[in-house]
């Protein structure tokens, strides 16, 4: 059968990547998983225990979009004022709103006495309040996650902003070769001098960002030149890059879960172009807004499972004391299907009442004035 090719693609800066997206909420899904204290059938199996790995696909799709949206955009001081206002408006209202849950429950436990952590201590000092509240806690300033634990990727993600508008003011046209300079570093970084390699988060979390978040930068702007597959050929494309992703993800371990990012940069190239009969079944409409609703539901989570330790410990639901077990794995699976839920919907109201009208009122006061 002859291969068939698209031309170079033209893209446009408001282009929505809805496959790109989708495969997003399945990694938000997927992390969750891997968080899920619960002993069902699946929490052993090796591609749930490195799924914390889908993190970096966060950051690779990340350095691809900022790159598409805003590469052209950011002319002066004032372009990079409105683009780091504007990330920070999308990031902070909710990372914000999960801090002060976290607060609220740490306040009870100073009440209450629920149970026997001492209130404001260790990864819930008060210190660690101020570098969340300024989205620096994972520069290397504690020796441990502080308060909403997932929130490390805001604080990485958010110094991945700050040197991608530098680089974008000083070196318009260089700044994706320098941007793949730094990644080159900052994956070595996590290579020689990260413990356990890419499960780094508060010690080297910057670096690893860097890492995925400047090839994604690369690869979009190498992305329109490349001539792309369609039809059947495309669909055998996104099949294998959905295969080699997740074999890689199951038996990676060690220094070699370093390459993972380079997975996730042929990933996003495959599915970019939304050719083939997965980014079909991903530009469903069920899926594009499970994407959509994919921060709200990474960001509210950990709450959600520590509320239930909490309450597990005090029902004894935790006979090993790590894990919820009632004594037969199907009625763990039950459980955990009804906490999936649990979180989504909480995510749902996160999503509607704090994300969604903070990002549109960030969008109004930074919108450019016409002349």
């Amino acid at each position: 059968m002859k291969t068939r090719y698209h031309a170079p693609v033209k893209i446009v800066a408001h282009q929505r990547f809805e496959a790109l997206d989708s495969l997003r909420g399945v990694c938000a899904i997927l992390v969750v998983m891997f968080h899920m204290p619960v002993a069902s059938h699946w929490r052993d199996w090796g591609f749930i225990q490195h799924a914390y790995l889908f993190v970096d696909y966060f950051f690779v799709l990340s350095g691809f979009v900022i790159a598409h949206a805003y590469a052209e955009r950011l002319k002066s001081g004032r372009d990079a004022g409105r683009f780091m206002l504007r990330r920070f408006g999308r990031i902070w209202p909710l990372h914000l709103l999960m801090l002060g849950a976290f607060l609220g429950l740490e306040l009870a436990r100073l009440v209450f006495h629920f149970d026997g952590a001492a209130p404001f201590t260790r990864d819930r000092s008060v210190e660690a309040i101020f570098t969340n509240l300024a989205l620096i806690q994972a520069w290397h300033v504690h020796p441990y996650l502080t308060w909403n634990g997932p929130a490390w990727t805001l604080s990485a993600e958010w110094a991945c902003y700050l040197i991608f508008a530098g680089l974008v003011l000083i070196a318009p046209r260089r700044f994706r070769w320098i941007g793949l300079v730094l990644a080159i570093i900052g994956g070595l970084l996590v290579l020689a001098y990260a413990r356990r390699w890419m499960n780094t988060t508060f010690d080297f979390a910057v670096p690893r960002a860097v890492y995925g978040f400047f090839l994604g930068c690369l690869l979009q702007g190498v992305w329109t030149r490349i001539p792309r597959l369609k039809g059947a050929a495309a669909t055998g494309l996104e099949v294998a890059a959905v295969i080699a992703a997740c074999v890689f993800i199951g038996w990676a371990t060690g220094p070699i879960t370093v390459a993972v990012t380079l997975v996730f940069v042929g990933l996003v190239w495959v599915f970019a172009g939304e050719n083939g009969a997965l980014s079909r079944l991903l530009d469903r409409p069920a899926l594009v807004t499970l994407g959509r609703w994919s921060f709200a539901i990474y960001m509210v989570h950990m709450f959600i499972l520590t509320v239930m330790l909490i309450v597990g410990r005090k029902l004894d639901w935790l006979p090993n004391g790590r894990r919820i077990d009632f004594g037969s794995v199907w009625l763990n699976d039950l459980f955990a299907i009804a906490m999936f839920g649990l979180i989504v919907a909480v995510a749902v109201v996160a999503h509607r009442l704090v994300e969604q009208p903070a990002q549109r009122m960030i969008d109004r006061w930074t919108k450019p004035r016409t002349a």
